[in-house]
């Protein structure tokens, strides 16, 4: 679908990352770890660059509108050194609500919601939590933004982990029960080369995501 080089990073952890919480549409700030992390996967993304300058250093920085998400844009692009205006917001990349689940643990949505949980564990792209919303409903927000990115300057997505997955879904033809899968990191950079989707290398000494 896309051709043109692209990076995208998930959020840095917030506390309710740490408790193994729902968050969904709930506007939660980074944590001090959380912090860390968005330095980190910063830090990941300007060696890559350094050891491979033939990579195309992003130009802009479109975020979620969420504040978990809004932080680390703002952080990476501090540490890029890029303009003010170089950062937007985009509602597109924001992560999909869990509606009735919001705020709670895994335990907790298993004891309170079993016949749903089991649903969503049976149907990961298509159930979506009790006013909630599922994959494939934000799927078409993020197929629009991809058509636009050959269209732009090369570009860093902040943004969240279910929508990660769909990016490689999408944009790098990964199988889809195999993606929706995958462990995403906080604070973690991938690389988009028009072709595959290859995670930036973490520094050594990074505070491990939750």
């Amino acid at each position: 679908m896309v051709k043109t080089a692209f990076y995208a990073m998930r959020h840095g952890e917030t506390a309710w990352n740490a408790q193994g919480r729902f968050q969904g549409h709930s506007d939660i700030v980074l944590s001090p770890a959380g912090r860390a992390q968005a330095l980190a996967g910063v830090a990941g993304l300007r060696a890559m660059l350094a050891k491979q300058p033939h990579l195309p250093a992003p130009e802009r920085i479109m975020t979620s509108p969420l504040a978990r998400a809004r932080e680390t844009a703002g952080i990476v692009r501090d540490a890029l050194g890029l303009p003010e205006e170089a950062l937007s917001v985009d509602t597109r990349l924001r992560e999909a609500g869990f509606g009735a689940w919001e705020g709670l643990t895994t335990l907790e949505v298993k004891a309170r919601f079993p016949q749903e949980r089991r649903r969503r564990k049976a149907d990961r792209w298509s159930y979506a939590p009790p006013g909630g919303e599922s994959y494939a409903d934000i799927d078409c927000a993020i197929c629009s933004l991809l058509e636009e990115l050959d269209r732009a300057p090369p570009s860093l997505l902040v943004t969240h982990a279910g929508n990660l997955r769909i990016l490689m879904i999408r944009a790098a033809g990964r199988d889809p029960a195999e993606a929706l899968r995958d462990s995403v990191g906080h604070g973690a950079v991938h690389l988009f080369d028009g072709g595959q989707m290859r995670p930036a290398p973490r520094p050594p000494d990074e505070i491990p995501s939750s």
